[in-house]
């Protein structure tokens, strides 16, 4: 994924007011709908996020 796919995805996460609760769903389709449109797993684009985020600190 580029940087500024990663970055949409990023904005779209933080939109989600309780991502791992009653938001889990919406979490979940914005990571499916990424990993279809880049034609990989769930996993990796969960991956590629986390480093790209942990690299931001």
């Amino acid at each position: 994924m580029t940087q500024e796919e990663i970055k949409k995805l990023d904005k779209k996460m933080r939109a989600i007011s309780d991502p791992f609760g009653k938001g889990f769903p919406s979490f979940q389709r914005i990571v499916w709908e990424m990993a279809v449109k880049k034609d990989i797993t769930e996993e990796a684009v969960l991956r590629e996020y986390l480093i790209w985020k942990r690299s931001k600190k």
